[in-house]
């Protein structure tokens, strides 16, 4: 039996590759990070896989799980290969009737990524938001804006008191629509992806309901969340149509996903990260 599981693991580690490989073939240029390791007492490397897209193959790229990094690698936009997350519009259902916060109907707004972002005072509110939820600031989400990034932003009342925003990136279909992405319209995107959102006060479930109305609205078949790892990430599987991708596929298994989450944030030690697979393990 434990034969069989062995070999099970291997057949699906070597499908994994292999899909990854005939996909990637004659698409991308790859690029391998080999950011850390450990041999001495266990066989450990930490490698980022990372690609250049070209324009005409986005929709393949994001249908095998990429998505684009946002900030630049030596100049290029690079994307990148993780535990990507999405739901499926088609699927998708409000978790809210209404959208207010004490009394105050909550507006949006979307607009282009530029300086006008800074007149708005967003990384004021990002630096608040961080500081709320004790996250670590690792970049600066506004020291770079590639053509399909933009801005959703949320205000109570009137449109001037401004409680938050999520910074978005646009992906176009591949080359049979011919569309640059900087003509792109929503209703011409084969997804949007929520980078990174922030607010002064707790709406996030709110505003990124929001947002996939504002999605579904638009015609757009998916709704991107990056990836999805720790207890933090646990919230994404909250709405119909979720998926996550799992190295080989975009799986609807929410229990797993759930699990995987929870597993992150119980690691403490590298001596334990070099038994997990996905593959292989199931506790």
């Amino acid at each position: 039996m434990r034969k069989l599981e062995i070999e099970t693991s291997v057949a699906k580690f070597q499908m994994a590759v292999s899909h990854l490989l005939l996909t990637l073939s004659n698409v991308m240029e790859l690029l391998w990070d080999h950011t850390f390791g450990k041999q001495e007492h266990q066989d450990l490397v930490i490698c980022r896989p990372m690609a250049i897209v070209e324009h005409d193959e986005e929709e393949t790229a994001l249908e095998s799980g990429w998505l684009a990094l946002d900030h630049p690698l030596n100049g290029k936009e690079v994307f990148y290969q993780s535990r990507s997350t999405r739901v499926n519009l088609d699927r998708y259902k409000p978790r809210f009737s209404k959208y207010e916060y004490e009394g105050k109907k909550i507006g949006y707004k979307i607009i282009d990524a530029s300086e006008m972002v800074n007149l708005l005072s967003l990384p004021y509110i990002y630096k608040k938001y961080m500081k709320r939820k004790k996250f670590c600031e690792d970049y600066d989400p506004f020291g770079h804006y590639h053509q399909r990034d933009q801005f959703m932003i949320f205000y109570l009342g009137t449109a001037d008191n401004i409680v938050g925003f999520t910074k978005q990136k646009r992906y176009s279909y591949g080359e049979d629509h011919n569309i640059d992405i900087d003509d792109i319209d929503t209703m011409q995107c084969s997804g949007v992806e929520s980078v990174l959102h922030a607010n002064t006060i707790p709406i996030s479930a709110e505003t990124l309901d929001i947002e996939m109305m504002w999605a579904a609205e638009s015609r757009i078949p998916y709704y991107y969340l990056g990836s999805g790892y720790e207890q933090s990430s646990e919230y994404k599987a909250s709405w119909q149509g979720f998926q996550w991708w799992t190295g080989t596929e975009w799986s609807t298994n929410k229990s797993q996903y759930r699990r995987l989450c929870n597993r992150d944030s119980r690691l403490t030690d590298f001596s334990s990260l070099g038994k997990f697979s996905l593959t292989r393990n199931k506790t």
